[in-house]
């Protein structure tokens, strides 16, 4: 299950991550009216900005005729699978492959 998913039985606000890459990293601060940046790389001159899931593509609309932004994309946050068993499912593939690997170094040695 997702964040999201959880979140939809609750009273908080659902969020999505959205990726803004700058032409300049100065220009961050100017994202501040969109959302919450909770990233920036001074390097890669990109933020991660946190807004409301229900003014994602409104958002990115305004962002994309800004002229300090070179090209925005959504996180993939909501895609990971954090249920329980599929979880176990593959630590447990894992750990079988580690342990065949093992088999396999120790009768290359011998």
């Amino acid at each position: 299950m997702s964040v999201n998913q959880d979140l939809a039985n609750t009273q908080l606000t659902s969020r999505q991550g959205l990726i803004v890459y700058l032409n300049s990293i100065s220009n961050q601060y100017k994202l501040r009216r969109f959302g919450d940046i909770v990233y920036s790389s001074n390097k890669l001159r990109y933020c991660i900005l946190y807004v409301n899931q229900n003014d994602v593509e409104k958002i990115i609309t305004i962002l994309e005729t800004q002229d300090f932004v070179n090209c925005i994309e959504k996180t993939m946050a909501d895609n990971i699978n954090l249920d329980s068993k599929h979880i176990e499912q593959q630590i447990s593939e894992m750990a079988k492959t580690a342990g065949e690997e093992l088999e396999k170094n120790k009768d290359m040695e011998n």
